[in-house]
């Protein structure tokens, strides 16, 4: 029996052995999966860890190009920042331009879906339902010189209005009918 002592102990080290190599080479298959996941990721979709600041347009998912140049001929776009939504949620708001034609922000979400248009007036030019609604639910407040017009994704229009009050800042997104559809 003393001289199977040793051969067992062989034989369990030979077992580690195997067992070791085995699961190296599972770990390592893993990251390869994880590592081709990561790249198809940052290809279709801007990660969202980082939800403020700007965003280099050669790092914007394939699909807001292919989106602005069949919707928006001509525009190019100037530059692209972290923008969270007012009902929550992160999006992509890109600037774009056209010699003698209006500017733009798209907004889109992470994966490059289209969320919003936005365009910038002067605030005597936003419906009279709004301005009413601005003069009671926020009377005190200083609205900005200009609204923003929202061309949503379903053609739908709604309002983006900054308001401070007392040195607090509001963003208040309206309906046509002047109702709050947000307020953050």
């Amino acid at each position: 029996m003393k001289s199977l002592k040793p051969m067992s102990i062989i034989a369990f080290a030979g077992l580690l052995t195997v067992t070791a190599c085995y699961n190296s080479s599972k770990q390592q298959d893993k990251n390869k999966k994880d590592n081709t996941l990561e790249s198809v990721i940052s290809n279709d979709t801007i990660k969202t860890a980082n939800t403020s600041g700007a965003i280099a347009l050669n790092t914007l998912p394939t699909i807001i190009n292919e989106y602005i140049t069949k919707n928006y001929p001509g525009y190019v776009m100037e530059n692209a920042a972290h923008d969270p939504l007012c009902q929550g949620g992160d999006a992509i708001d890109v600037a774009i331009t056209k010699k003698g034609g209006p500017n733009y922000s798209l907004i889109f979400r992470p994966d490059g879906t289209f969320v919003q248009l936005e365009e910038d007036m002067d605030i005597n030019k936003a419906p009279s339902k709004i301005i009413e609604m601005i003069k009671i639910k926020y009377a005190g407040y200083q609205p900005a010189a200009q609204i923003e017009r929202l061309t949503l994704a379903d053609k739908s229009i709604q309002y983006l209005l900054d308001i401070t009050k007392d040195g607090v800042s509001k963003e208040v997104i309206f309906n046509i009918d002047g109702s709050v559809a947000c307020e953050k």
